[in-house]
């Protein structure tokens, strides 16, 4: 009975680990779809701003 409880305390260690490690993955796609989007905004805004310039 003491061996169940053992194994059981383990998995649920095991799963919270699981559990954070998909949620710093989760942070990390984020991050790069909001840089992705924050280089692209600045980009399109660059370009506006050389084509209404004065020559």
């Amino acid at each position: 009975m003491v061996a169940a409880l053992w194994l059981l305390a383990d998995a649920a260690s095991e799963g919270k680990k699981v559990v954070i490690s998909m949620l710093v993955v989760g942070l990390i796609f984020l991050g790069v779809i909001a840089l992705g989007e924050l280089v692209h905004y600045a980009g399109a805004r660059r370009r506006q701003a050389k084509l209404n310039r004065p020559l």
